[in-house]
């Protein structure tokens, strides 16, 4: 839970008291590379903080294709739950990109922990506005009509996944095949080499 205090003291530095009252909710769990965290269509009430590892948020269209949604890395909350469900059903599925380490809270009990002090609240309004932060960049990505704009925008919204994350599930994101992906970065390449 080490990464946890520091996320939350790089917000708010906690009391004691305060501190244990989020860590007594906790429960950690650990997946291996490629499991399934929630699938799509499932009831799912629980916060989810990345002790560590990746995790990725994607869903199935209407033809069988896996399309990338999200990404998550270590020392972050997903998305709170009211964002990722509908009537508390998920609506997408969330998988392990690594081995990973989770920290699960019951979504109904950690918001009223939150609600209880000024400086839990503002932790909860911090965890919301990360979220946010992140939906209006896959909307700013999604809405670029070059692909290399696509691509140079990921690459500074999540500045370290690149090296850690298939290209596969970088691509699907970005909307764009794999093979169109590495035809990106190599002519980026090229032209930080002229330069």
């Amino acid at each position: 839970m080490k990464t946890l205090r520091k996320y939350i003291d790089s917000i708010s530095p906690l009391a004691e008291t305060e501190w244990t009252a989020i860590v007594d909710l906790a429960l950690t769990v650990h997946l291996k590379k490629g499991e399934l965290l929630v699938q799509e269509g499932e009831r799912y009430n629980r916060e989810v903080f990345i002790e560590n590892g990746i995790m990725r948020g994607f869903i199935i269209d209407e033809e069988g294709n896996e399309k990338s949604t999200a990404f998550f890395q270590e020392g972050e909350f997903m998305s709170t739950n009211t964002f990722r469900t509908q009537n508390g059903i998920s609506a997408y599925s969330y998988q392990a990109l690594c081995e990973i380490t989770l920290l699960l809270f019951d979504a109904d009990r950690l918001k009223k922990v939150l609600s209880e002090t000024k400086k839990l609240s503002g932790i909860g309004k911090a965890i919301k506005e990360k979220e946010l932060s992140r939906l209006s960049n896959r909307d700013i990505c999604l809405m670029q009509v070059k692909a290399s704009d696509k691509y140079l925008k990921f690459t500074r919204f999540y500045p370290r996944i690149e090296s850690l994350v298939s290209q596969r599930y970088i691509a699907s994101y970005l909307g764009i095949t794999p093979v169109s992906l590495s035809r990106i970065k190599k002519m980026l390449m090229l032209q930080t080499v002229n330069n």
